[in-house]
């Protein structure tokens, strides 16, 4: 295998690793044999270019012919965005995972209630969407809200923060990609039509 095959292959296999990928599961996305990828990865046998579009596509990478010299700014430009992803995404996990503790910490009373079962439910099924999450903000005010809850009018606390989960998983779901906290507008007491006028 070349050194530019080498490099492509070496490319591939960190794009799977950063997305949590086994390599199972990479080739039921793309069609391409598992003991196939491999051997990619393993620069055992030359990547076909049929082979290496059916990969680029699962892995979300784009294939591109760019003037070479356009292509230190090509690599550099990719190397922060991939960066940037893959930071995000592991930190959006610990927060994930500091928010399950603070869930278990809570009073026991609270983790009784409907609401708790609730959240409990919405912070399981974000899990299972590990591989997309990168909304550190989004857990971490979720996260700091239940660290944040007592026993006194906990409940009304518990009740925001499941709607927030409820909502960042349903983004996860349908992959819309960015999560906006239910802004809570102030609406006046009350207002006069122009028909009860003294006109």
């Amino acid at each position: 295998m070349t050194y530019a095959s080498e490099d492509i292959a070496a490319t591939l296999k960190e794009a799977r690793e950063n997305k949590g990928l086994s390599q199972r599961e990479l080739s039921a996305r793309s069609g391409v044999p598992q003991s196939h990828i491999s051997k990619i990865e393993s620069s055992a046998v030359d990547l076909r270019l049929s082979s290496l579009a059916s990969l680029a596509h699962a892995l979300d990478l784009e294939l591109a012919l760019i003037p070479r010299k356009a292509a230190p700014a090509v690599r550099s430009i990719a190397r922060s965005t991939s960066s940037h992803n893959a930071h995000g995404h592991s930190d959006a996990l610990r927060e994930l995972t500091r928010a399950q503790r603070a869930f278990a910490a809570l009073p026991e009373a609270l983790q009784e209630s409907s609401v708790a079962h609730n959240l409990q439910k919405q912070l399981t099924e974000m899990n299972n969407f590990r591989n997309i999450l990168q909304e550190t903000d989004a857990v971490r005010q979720i996260r700091k809200t239940l660290e944040a809850i007592e026993n006194a009018g906990g409940l009304k606390q518990l009740e925001k923060v499941a709607k927030d989960a409820q909502r960042l998983r349903n983004m996860l779901a349908h992959n819309v990609p960015t999560f906006r906290p239910e802004i809570t507008q102030s609406r006046p007491a009350y207002s006069l039509d122009e028909e009860d006028s003294d006109g």
